[in-house]
C-alpha cells in the first residue's frame, strides 16, 4: 500500500503554480530582446567570422551541462507533481543532453581525422538537426499529456518506476539517432559542404523551425500558464530564433548566423535552470519566513500555556482554600463551642469530660485534614519502613470491617511471595482506608471490594507513555468495588483536592488526593480503572524494596514507653508563648523537669551555665537567625552528651531544602500528642 503522502501532489510544483503577473512581464521582456537582437542579426547573419576551434567544445560542454542539469530539476518537478508529462520533458533535456556528446566528438577538424566512431562529414551537421529538433517535440508531447492529466480527478499513484523507463528511452533514442549518423551517414542528404550549407540544409531547417513554432503555438494556446508552462515558451522562442539565424538565414558555418544561433541555443538551455534556481531561492525565503512565523507562534504558545497553567494554578489555590476553610470553620465551630460549654459547666465533671472529648474530636479531625493535605503535596513527615504489605493489609482488615460495615463483603487476593517496599506504613493504611471508604460509599446497596497485592515489572514502553513512571520492578496494590463507576468528566478529576461528588458534608475531597500524594512521596504512582454501572479499579504502584523487613515494635513495648514517667531535665525551645507554655506543663505533668527558652541565644545562654540539661527540644524554625539543626549543632559543642529532638509544623521537603535537615529527620510533627511525645522523649534520652 502507498503511503497516502505520495498520492497529494506538491502545490509548489512548478508544473502546477500559476505564473504570477510579475514572470509574465519578465518572460514577454526577454521575448522581447531576443526578437530585437535577432532583427538586428540577421541582415549579417552569412557575413563570415574566423573559426575559433574552441568555440564548438565550450559550446557543446556546456549545453550538454545545462541540459542535464535541467533534466535533474524536472525529476524533482515531477517527485513534487506526479505529473508524467514534467517527466516526458526530463527525458527530452536528457536525450538534448545526450546528443551533445558525439556532436562534439564528432564535429569535423577538432578530435578526428579518420572517420572516429565510423562518423562521415555530414554526422555532426544531422546530430545538431536532431537535436533542435527532438526538444520542439517533447514540448508538444508535455503539452498534450499535460492537458489530459490536469483534467483528471483521479489520484496520482506514486510512479517512481516510470523515471528508469524514461531515462532509458531518451539514452535509446540518443543511441538510435547517433548510429543513424555516423553508420548511415552515406544515406541521409548532404546538408553541409565543408563549412559551408546546401540547398538541402535550407529544406531540413525549415521543418525544425516551423516544428518549433507549432510547439510554441500549442503550448501558448491553453491559459493561464505555469511556471514551468511560460519559460519554457521563453526557451521555445530562443530556439526559434537560435534555428532561424543558425540554419536559415547564414550561409555556413562560423559566420555570424551560426556563432549567434549557438549563443541562442546556450541562452534556451539555460532558462531552466535558472528558473528553478530563482525559484528554490524564493522557497527558502518562504521557509525562513515560514520557520520565523512558526518560532513567533511557538513562543506564543508557550506563553499561552503558562498564562494557562497560571490561571488554572489560582483556581486550584482557590479552590484548595475554599475548601480549606469550610472544613475548619466547621472544625473551628466545635471546638469554639465546646470551650465555651466547658467554661460555664464548673462543677459537672461528666459534662466536661463529653465536652473535652468531643473538642479533642474535632481537633483530631483537623489534623487528619492538614495531614492528608501535606500527604498531597508529598510534603508530609516521612517514616519510612521497609515492610511488607501483607501483613499491614491484614491488620487493618479489621479496622476497614468496621469502617465500611456488614452489608459490604472484603475479598483479599494477596501474593504470598510478596516483595518488600520501603514506606510509611501510617500513610499506607490511610491510603487503604480512604480507597475503602470511597469504595463503599460507591455501593450504596451492598457489594464486593477485593484487595489485591502482586509484584509487577514496569517496562521501557509502559513507562515511556508516562514520563512520571519509571521503569523497574513494584508491588502492585489494587482495591476494586463493583460500585456505579465514574463518568470521563469525573475520572478527569478524581484526584484534585476537594473535589468530591458526595453531598456536603459527607466528604472532605481529599480521599483519593492522599492516595496520589502518598504514592508519588513513595517514589511510585497510582492508576484509576472504571466503568459505569460496573465499577472502580484503583492501582498502587509501589517500587519493591532490597531491604530486609523491618521488624515492627511490640504493642506492650510501645505502651510501656508511653506510659513510664519521664526523668531528667529538658529545655524546650519555642518562639511561640502560648505552644510554648501548653508543651511544658505536658512535660511536666510527664515527670520532667523544664527550662524555657524563646530563641536560640537564651538557649545557648542556658546550656553554657551550670544548670543540668538532659535534653534539648527545639523547634526546627526559630527567630535570630539560627535555626533549631543549627542550634543543635552549636548546644553539642557546648555540651557533646546533651540529646536533640526536634519539632516542627513544617514539612519535611521544606526543612530539607530550607534548613538542610535530612528527608529521614526523625522529627516529631505538629500537632502532637501527649503519648507521642513522652514516647519520642523516652526515646531520645533512652531512660
Amino acid at each position: 500500500m502507498n503511503d497516502s503522502r505520495t498520492l497529494k501532489a506538491s502545490n509548489r510544483a512548478l508544473a502546477i503554480v500559476p505564473a504570477p503577473i510579475g514572470a509574465q512581464r519578465c518572460a514577454l521582456a526577454i521575448c522581447i530582446a531576443l526578437f530585437g537582437a535577432f532583427c538586428a542579426l540577421v541582415p549579417f547573419a552569412g557575413t563570415p567570422l574566423p573559426r575559433i576551434e574552441a568555440f564548438i567544445p565550450i559550446y557543446d560542454s556546456t549545453l550538454a551541462l545545462n541540459n542535464l542539469v535541467a533534466a535533474g530539476f524536472l525529476l524533482v518537478g515531477f517527485s513534487r507533481s506526479r505529473l508524467r508529462a514534467v517527466l516526458v520533458l526530463a527525458g527530452g533535456y536528457l536525450f538534448t543532453a545526450l546528443v551533445a556528446v558525439p556532436h562534439l566528438v564528432t564535429f569535423p577538424g577538432l578530435f578526428w581525422s579518420n572517420n572516429l566512431l565510423g562518423a562521415g562529414s555530414q554526422t555532426s551537421a544531422w546530430l545538431d538537426v536532431f537535436r533542435h529538433g527532438g526538444l520542439p517535440l517533447i514540448v508538444i508531447c508535455y503539452s498534450l499529456l499535460k492537458r489530459r492529466e490536469t483534467r483528471s480527478v483521479e489520484p496520482r499513484p506514486d510512479m517512481g518506476g516510470h523515471v528508469g523507463p524514461t531515462a532509458a528511452g531518451a539514452v535509446a533514442g540518443a543511441f538510435l539517432l547517433t548510429l543513424l549518423a555516423t553508420t548511415g551517414h552515406q544515406i541521409l542528404p548532404e546538408i553541409v559542404n565543408g563549412d559551408s550549407y546546401t540547398t538541402w540544409m535550407m529544406a531540413v531547417g525549415v521543418p525544425v523551425l516551423l516544428l518549433s513554432l507549432v510547439a510554441l503555438t500549442i503550448l501558448g494556446s491553453r491559459p493561464p500558464y505555469s511556471i514551468l508552462d511560460l519559460w519554457l515558451m521563453v526557451v521555445l522562442c530562443a530556439l526559434v530564433f537560435g534555428i532561424a539565424l543558425s540554419a536559415v538565414t547564414n550561409t555556413g558555418r562560423f559566420d555570424i548566423g551560426f556563432y549567434a544561433g549557438c549563443l541562442y541555443g546556450l541562452f534556451a538551455a539555460s532558462v531552466l535552470p535558472i528558473v528553478f534556481l530563482v525559484e528554490a531561492a524564493r522557497l527558502y525565503g518562504q521557509l525562513d519566513e515560514a520557520r520565523a512565523i512558526a518560532e513567533d507562534r511557538n513562543a506564543e504558545l508557550v506563553r499561552s500555556r503558562a498564562e494557562l497553567a497560571q490561571a488554572q494554578r489560582l483556581e486550584a489555590i482557590g479552590q484548595l482554600t475554599g475548601g480549606v476553610a469550610h472544613d475548619f470553620n466547621n472544625l473551628l465551630t466545635v471546638v469554639i463551642g465546646n470551650l465555651d460549654l466547658i467554661s460555664g459547666a464548673r462543677g459537672d465533671p461528666v459534662k466536661i469530660e463529653r465536652l473535652v472529648q468531643s473538642a479533642l474530636k474535632a481537633a483530631r479531625r483537623g489534623e487528619h485534614l492538614v495531614r492528608q493535605l501535606l500527604t498531597y503535596a508529598r510534603r508530609q513527615i516521612n517514616h519510612p519502613q521497609t515492610v511488607n504489605l501483607n501483613q499491614l493489609i491484614t491488620n487493618i482488615e479489621n479496622l476497614i470491617h468496621r469502617v465500611i460495615g456488614e452489608q459490604i463483603e472484603i475479598v483479599s487476593v494477596l501474593s504470598p511471595v510478596l516483595a518488600p517496599v520501603q514506606i510509611d506504613p501510617a500513610q499506607f493504611e490511610t491510603a487503604i482506608l480512604n480507597l475503602a471508604i470511597n469504595s463503599r460509599d460507591a455501593m450504596a446497596g451492598g457489594g464486593r471490594i477485593t484487595i489485591e497485592t502482586r509484584n509487577v515489572t514496569v517496562d521501557q514502553q509502559h513507562a515511556a507513555s508516562d514520563p512520571e513512571i519509571a521503569p523497574g520492578p513494584y508491588v502492585m496494590i489494587a482495591v476494586s468495588d463493583s460500585g456505579a463507576g465514574m463518568t470521563p468528566a469525573v475520572l478527569a478529576r478524581a484526584f484534585d483536592p476537594f473535589f468530591t461528588t458526595k453531598e456536603v458534608g459527607k466528604g472532605s475531597g481529599l480521599g483519593l488526593s492522599q492516595v496520589y500524594g502518598f504514592a508519588k512521596t513513595a517514589g511510585g504512582y497510582v492508576t484509576i480503572y472504571s466503568e459505569l454501572c460496573i465499577g472502580t479499579t484503583v492501582k498502587l504502584y509501589l517500587p519493591q524494596s532490597s531491604n530486609r523487613v523491618a521488624v515492627l515494635e511490640p504493642v506492650a513495648e510501645a505502651l510501656s514507653l508511653r506510659s513510664a514517667r519521664g526523668r531528667g531535665t529538658i529545655l524546650v525551645v519555642e518562639d511561640d508563648h502560648d505552644v510554648l507554655g501548653v508543651t511544658a506543663e505536658s512535660l511536666r505533668e510527664l515527670g520532667y523537669q523544664v527550662v524555657t527558652a524563646v530563641d536560640a541565644a537564651r538557649a545557648l545562654e542556658i546550656l553554657r551555665g551550670d544548670q543540668p540539661i538532659d535534653l534539648l527540644f527545639s523547634d526546627v524554625i526559630i527567630p535570630g537567625g539560627t535555626n533549631g539543626a543549627q542550634l543543635a549543632v552549636t548546644a553539642r559543642r557546648v555540651r557533646p552528651d546533651l540529646k536533640v529532638l526536634l519539632t516542627s509544623g513544617y514539612t519535611a521537603a521544606a526543612l530539607s531544602l530550607e534548613h538542610g535537615l535530612p528527608d529521614n529527620l526523625d522529627v516529631v510533627g505538629k500537632p502532637y500528642q501527649r503519648d507521642e511525645l513522652a514516647k519520642k522523649l523516652r526515646l531520645a534520652i533512652g531512660g
